[in-house]
């Protein structure tokens, strides 16, 4: 009889996950989108973390929230464009590590006026593996900013790869800025240049919390 419950119990426990992951699979990318930001803007807004004391607690809860649906790696990749295959696969491991925190400090900079306003999905457009979705920003003055969020769809879960702001693609932008630097000079140089980029928003991100 024990034995029985137990292979039940096994067997609900696995129906369970599978139905689990059949739905974050088959979740509209819409829908993924707001409630990612819904929920990072949460952890920016707790005023328990909005403290100098507890800025890389805040930074890596936030991380974590929105790290699953960023695809950071491909991000690294069309940001280097061609740079990227003459990079050895520490240097790339690096400048992934690098340019995710980069491309994090500046999206929490963004955002974190939005944290007493409201986010709103106007509408998103699929097309085969690809998916753009378009949200407004609202501040609590007022201010709007329209963000394009563009996904693609691998194996099976949608992860952002870039984001168009005012017709400008955040990829388009960084690739021409690191291609001009590196047509010129040493990979070296621009790994050192985003580092200070980084170091720079880091510690203008802890004054805003003082």
């Amino acid at each position: 009889m024990k034995f029985g419950k137990i292979v039940f119990g096994i067997f609900v426990g696995i129906l369970f996950l599978l139905l689990s992951s059949t739905f974050m699979m088959a979740a509209e990318p819409g829908t993924l989108i707001t409630e990612t930001l819904e929920r990072g803007l949460t952890i920016l807004k707790d005023p328990s973390l909005n403290v100098q004391k507890k800025f890389q607690e805040r930074r890596q809860q936030y991380f974590e929230e929105i790290s699953p649906i960023i695809d950071f790696e491909e991000m690294s990749k069309r940001v280097l464009s061609k740079h990227w295959d003459n990079r050895s696969p520490e240097e790339k491991r690096e400048f992934v590590k690098l340019f995710t925190e980069f491309i994090l400090s500046i999206y929490i900079d963004k955002i974190a006026d939005c944290s007493e306003g409201e986010i709103v999905c106007l509408g998103e457009k699929q097309k085969n593996n690809y998916s753009k979705v378009k949200i407004k920003f609202i501040t609590k003055k007022g201010k709007k900013t329209t963000v394009n969020f563009c996904l693609r769809n691998k194996d099976g879960k949608w992860k952002i790869y870039d984001m168009i702001v005012k017709r400008m693609s955040l990829i388009n932008h960084y690739r021409r800025q690191f291609n001009t630097i590196l047509v010129k000079s040493p990979y070296e140089k621009l790994f050192r240049k985003l580092n200070e980029k980084n170091a720079k928003l880091y510690h203008k991100q802890i004054k805003k919390l003082s």
